[in-house]
């Protein structure tokens, strides 16, 4: 597994990462990448809900697995804990048992520069099997990881049989038209990330305009703007897909932007105030 760091938990028990320890295999695994503030899990239980709604669709559980999860985090932040620095919870079936391995994970977050000037994005022909299920897809991952290399982009959205962007391979995308309209594909084509369904929750209540389509690869030059959101790049601008290039100071992207970090910090201080009262 590449683990980031002296640690990582792996079924009740705290590792260390220079210990010699069979590798993990098994029929499927589920995951989920929990970004970290000083030891604290940001949106804990939002995650926890979707690895489990994962797992429920191929097995039954007669327990709580976010306890388990939760005291495995623990153990690991007693033991290490970083400024900033992604977690990644994987529970690998091997028949109807499991094991939960839980490490820190070598991050990249956006840089000062990407964060004001915005990204460049590339296109990829690629779709998941089951998009809304978060199952280890390790060769897509391979693949997609090269060709960003190779072009020197920063992510690439993946684009279906039928001409439609769906996704980021590691985020989910919105457009924005010139009547500040914002459009994302519809939940079905995506894995919706928990950013994303934070995203959309303050369009609502924020009372923007949103509408869920799919839009066409052919559809890109009719958009003002875009952005992406991720657990690493959070709300982050694009200044490019590809040739086409993209209005970065969007006042609709910054207005999301700076409300999800207010997001953030009261996910951070509920989460300190929990664990104060147990």
């Amino acid at each position: 597994m590449d683990c980031y760091g002296g640690f990582f938990y792996l079924d009740g028990r705290i590792h260390r990462a220079a210990e010699d320890v069979p590798a993990l295999s098994g029929e499927v695994s589920f995951y989920e990448v929990i970004r970290t503030r000083n030891g604290v899990p940001l949106f804990f239980d939002e995650h926890m809900k979707r690895l489990r709604k994962g797992i429920d669709t191929r097995y039954d559980l007669d327990h709580d697995i976010a306890v388990r999860v939760a005291a495995g985090f623990d153990a690991l932040v007693s033991s290490e804990s970083f400024a900033e620095m992604n977690v990644r919870v994987t529970v690998t079936f091997i028949g109807r048992e499991y094991s939960l391995h839980i490490c820190y994970i070598q991050s990249s977050y956006p840089t000062e520069e990407m964060i004001r000037d915005g990204v460049r994005l590339i296109l990829f022909r690629a779709e998941r099997f089951d998009p809304g299920v978060k199952i280890l897809n390790n060769r897509l991952r391979a693949t997609v990881h090269s060709e960003l290399q190779r072009r020197q982009a920063y992510e690439a959205l993946l684009v279906n049989r039928e001409g439609l962007i769906t996704e980021g391979s590691r985020s989910n995308v919105f457009f924005i038209t010139d009547e500040d309209l914002i459009v994302t594909p519809p939940d079905s084509m995506v894995l919706s990330g928990i950013t994303r369904e934070k995203v959309i929750g303050l369009c609502r209540t924020e009372g923007m305009n949103l509408m869920f389509r799919s839009v066409a690869e052919t559809d890109l030059p009719g958009f003002r703007s875009l952005f992406i959101t991720g657990t690493s790049p959070m709300v982050l601008r694009v200044h490019s897909v590809e040739d086409q290039y993209f209005e970065v100071a969007c006042p609709v992207t910054e207005k999301l932007r700076l409300l999800y970090e207010r997001l953030v910090l009261n996910s951070i201080s509920s989460y300190k105030m929990r664990n104060r009262k147990d």
